[in-house]
């Protein structure tokens, strides 16, 4: 983190990258149309040369603070400038698309550039140091991991964003977009649950019965391997040939196409992460602990339930954690098969040479992504840390 110096390198290095960025990479992208090919805007001339030297002061005040590694201060004031930046960007940016957008014409569409994404990420490098340094769980860490978010968040309700390229695919969208977050929310966690189900049963098949071990690692390891498009492909044919051999899983809505691939296709790939959890929690529990639970006269199904599971739950959640943002990300293969979600939005724009609505299905993806691992590891850390509580006052 910090050199011979006395410097903070991660300071340093976002400050390298964020203020080069910034002064040199397109800050927006102008388009005459929502499909013509844009041209870059720098941030001189996007904001002139006045709130372009704010922001470039911001990180100079960010570098010369990476100088104070030692001093606690200097680290906090660190994340406060870095989300300051990441805030002022996306504010600057609003203000741009309004005035650029009235000169360039009606169907203008100005959307965020380059410079922008890399600089804020730059910040964002700089607020997460910040925040680790001063403790996720104290109210300093929370008021650093909170406040970009609900800056975001009040920029967007107050319509001050609503001349941004995005923002005008989404006015466009908003009856259906709504649906696809909802159905890709759905459809993850409905892939999640059975994965979780599925998942726990072979992790502990393998753990109990040495010969199943391999079997069961292979198989769900090659599910990793097949792509995404391949994977729903195949199985198009199959639940097609069951739903007309069974009429009733038609009423359901499995076939083909629609929401049984989708699931089914996301269900295989969350396996993975939860069965090698799941067995490496239980690898890990204590043998002196489990021979204690036998002391006490408990059957090798009370072990497990009793004694192996809840000693292997952390691993076993951080599994579950790491498989429900995975198969967030793979939801937008739903749009190939009829599914209903943010997939739909990715590969229109895609199709439609539109970026800003590529953008929109793309940002929206990582939000819910990112809000569900936050709340994943918080419970995650709830739970267990008042388990570890609750069993060290019993002791």
């Amino acid at each position: 983190m910090a050199s011979g110096k006395g410097t903070y390198r991660v300071g340093l290095v976002a400050v390298a990258l964020g203020l080069p960025s910034f002064l040199a990479l397109p800050f927006a992208t102008v388009r005459s149309s929502r499909i013509v090919t844009g041209s870059g805007v720098s941030a001189w001339e996007a904001l002139g040369p006045v709130l372009a030297l704010v922001v470039a002061a911001m990180w100079v005040l960010v570098a010369v603070l990476s100088l104070r590694v030692g001093r606690r201060r200097a680290a906090l004031a660190r994340g406060v400038m870095g989300a300051g930046i990441i805030v002022a960007l996306l504010a600057l940016s609003g203000w741009a698309a309004t005035t650029i957008g009235a000169a360039t014409g009606p169907f203008a569409r100005v959307s965020i550039g380059g410079g922008v994404w890399a600089s804020a990420i730059a910040a964002y490098t700089v607020l997460l140091a910040s925040r680790r340094l001063a403790g996720k769980r104290t109210p300093l860490g929370l008021v650093l991991g909170f406040a970009v978010p609900l800056a975001i968040l009040g920029l967007l309700l107050s319509g001050y964003l609503a001349d941004l390229g995005m923002m005008k695919e989404y006015l466009n969208v908003r009856d259906r977009f709504w649906v696809e977050v909802v159905n890709t929310v759905v459809f993850a966690a409905a892939s999640v649950v059975i994965a979780l189900v599925v998942g726990v049963s072979l992790g502990i098949a393998a753990f109990r019965n040495e010969r199943f071990e391999r079997p069961i690692f292979a198989t769900v390891s090659v599910f990793q391997t097949v792509p995404g498009l391949a994977m729903v492909g195949l199985l198009v044919a199959p639940l097609a040939a069951l739903s007309f051999a069974v009429p009733f899983l038609r009423t359901l809505g499995i076939g083909g196409i629609g929401w049984a691939p989708v699931v089914t296709a996301l269900s295989l790939y969350a396996l993975l992460a939860i069965v090698r959890n799941t067995y490496a929690g239980l690898r890990g529990v204590p043998e002196a602990v489990v021979d204690a639970g036998r002391g006490m006269g408990m059957d090798e199904g009370q072990l497990m339930r009793k004694v192996r599971l809840p000693l292997a739950g952390p691993v076993l959640f951080s599994g579950v954690r790491t498989s429900t943002v995975q198969t967030i990300g793979n939801a937008t293969l739903g749009a190939f098969v009829g599914g209903i979600t943010l997939g739909r939005f990715i590969f229109q724009g895609l199709a439609e040479q539109a970026p800003d609505l590529t953008m929109l299905g793309s940002i929206t993806l990582v939000a819910i992504a990112l809000a569900v691992d936050a709340t994943l590891r918080g419970a995650q850390g709830l739970i267990f840390s008042r388990r570890t509580h609750v069993e060290g006052n019993g002791s």
